[in-house]
Order: structure tokens, then sequence, then C-alpha cells
């Protein structure tokens, strides 16, 4: 059965009590590639509030969101995964794992979707850019 694939790329940058993206893609006649950019956003303001927390200084995120839909209706989606690519000065890998598994826990789209698909995820962390 063939499968509809999605990918995205944007990136966050953190301000005083959020984050600003950059680069979101068009998603008016997009919903599928709407609901991953909501995922992305919400990961991301989340994953920020946890860090921000720990005093962490994190200078930018870069997300990269790719899905399967499957084919039959309802066309769902099949999996998700995210690359985070996280920038800074003080990154700890720690203390990101750890503001990574409060994530589902607070972020409410990433929960909603997650009811009916499995999300994976990658973290990298970079040096300062």
């Amino acid at each position: 059965m063939p499968l509809h694939r999605f990918s995205t790329t944007f990136s966050a940058v953190p301000t005083e009590d959020s984050v600003t993206f950059l680069g979101l893609p068009d998603t008016a006649s997009a919903p599928m590639l709407g609901m991953l950019v909501a995922l992305g956003q919400c990961t991301l303001l989340t994953l920020q509030s946890i860090v921000q927390r720990q005093r962490q200084t994190i200078q930018r995120y870069h997300c990269t969101i790719t899905a399967q839909q499957r084919d039959q209706h309802p066309q769902i989606f099949d999996e998700i995964h995210l690359h985070i690519q996280v920038y800074g000065h003080t990154r700890d890998r720690t203390r990101i794992d750890q503001a990574w598994h409060l994530v589902p826990n607070y972020c409410p789209v990433h929960a909603t979707i997650a009811a009916s698909c499995p999300i994976t995820h990658h973290i990298t962390l970079e040096e300062a850019l």
C-alpha cells in the first residue's frame, strides 16, 4: 500500500517569554502539513519553556518533521519523526533529554497526535551560531 510522505523544516529563536518562528511553510491549502507544523511549533514552545526553567541558554532550534500518511481512508498519519537541532552555549545533554521527556505531558498538540500515531524524535546539540 503506497504511503503519502510529508517533510517540513523551520527554525525557532527563543525570546524572553516565547519563541519566534522562521521559515514556516504555507499551510493554507495543506491541512495535514498544517498539523505537522502545529506539532513542531507547540513542541518547540513547550521545550523552550522547560529549558528556560532549567536556566539553559539556547540560541536557536532547527526542526525537521517527516511523516507518513496511510493511503486508505481516513488518511491518518502512520508515523511522525521530529529531528530537533539545539544551538546554544549551555546545552546539557542530560537536561535537554529530561526536558524532552516532559514535552508529551505539557504539549497538547503532541499529546493529541500521539494518541493515534507514534511520534519519534532525535535531538542533536550544536555549538552556538
